[in-house]
């Protein structure tokens, strides 16, 4: 809410109490406008300056009545301003506006409901991969911490239909639910899902159970942190080379190399031709892992006669400038 509607009411009072002293003092008294008016003013500032002209007990009557209300109300009147300038709340619903710009003019933009620890991480792999993106989180503290960022953000409750609204999830190609709770991971869900019925889902989940629930709620995929942190350790265990190098690849800030996913549009020109004849390799040098076909089925390794078909998603690896040219060819 703007800050200065807490000024409406005791400013509507002022004036309304200004308005009847001066009447009162043209109407009760006789006197002249200037001369009520000045008679308002001297009465509300407290100055002690004696009365223009002698009051009768009527006039006195309505003196002490401006002096009780209206003094009382100007003084109200500025501590509340002087509260506002103190908590900076001006500047903060300015930076709220600006930050609700920011958010309404986002397009294809991913959203993270719940910025805890899992949260932080998926900010910054997304910034590091140059996506833009919305944090929605109930902590206040949130706010503190991001306010120096470029990062927009919404402070409220994650399930709520308006907060995720305001975060533009029509326009949104992806939610990240990563809250801590699992309850409010499957709500998130449940409410994004019927928001965007085309939006795609990833959630959290600390339970076993909870998986199927999140894919009932409609995650288009769900990850639970104990499970791949516990897979992980044993594959680093058992194979500490080959996890090294998949890190290395996608995780090196040194090497310039990337994974990307392209789909084949029917009328790409990649579309019905085989590997080879795509030339695909020759043309842009990225490498082709694999292919996802549009029945969900994966071709690993992929041979020179492999045909591309219209919808199928192709997995490959190279330089940034390799990734960029092969999305030039799809």
């Amino acid at each position: 809410m703007n800050p200065l509607k807490r000024l409406i009411l005791p400013v509507l009072l002022l004036i309304a109490l200004i308005a009847a002293g001066v009447s009162g003092y043209v109407f009760i008294e006789g006197w002249p406008v200037l001369d009520a008016i000045y008679m308002v003013v001297i009465t509300l500032s407290t100055v002690g300056f004696r009365e223009v002209h002698a009051l009768n007990a009527a006039g006195k009557l309505l003196t002490m009545g401006i002096i009780i209300c209206g003094v009382g109300t100007a003084v109200y009147l500025l501590g509340q301003i002087i509260e506002i300038i103190v908590e900076g709340e001006i500047a903060g619903f300015r930076r709220k506006k600006d930050m609700d710009k920011i958010i309404s003019e986002r397009k294809d933009h991913y959203i993270i409901c719940g910025y805890g620890r899992v949260g932080h991480q998926v900010a910054h792999e997304l910034l590091s991969e140059g996506k833009t993106f919305v944090v929605i989180d109930n902590k206040p503290e949130t706010a503190v911490e991001l306010n120096g960022s470029k990062i927009p953000h919404i402070i409220g409750d994650i399930t709520s239909d308006e907060k995720l609204e305001e975060a533009g999830i029509s326009s949104a190609i992806g939610l990240i639910a990563c809250a801590d709770s699992d309850i409010s991971n499957v709500f998130v869900t449940l409410s994004a899902r019927a928001l965007n019925p085309k939006l795609f889902i990833v959630a959290r989940a600390s339970q076993k159970e909870t998986q199927e629930k999140l894919k009932k709620a409609g995650a288009d995929r769900v990850i639970s942190p104990y499970f791949i942190a516990g897979r992980r350790m044993a594959a680093m265990a058992v194979k500490p080379v080959a996890v090294d190098f998949f890190d290395t690849i996608m995780h090196s800030e040194h090497l310039e190399l990337d994974m990307g996913e392209f789909c084949i549009k029917e009328t790409s020109k990649l579309a019905n031709k085989s590997l080879s004849e795509s030339e695909i390799r020759q043309v842009s040098g990225a490498y082709i892992l694999s292919i996802r076909k549009s029945t969900g089925n994966f071709v690993l390794q992929p041979l020179a006669n492999t045909i591309l078909e219209a919808g199928d998603i192709i997995v490959a690896i190279g330089m940034p400038k390799q990734l960029e040219l092969l999305g030039k060819m799809v």
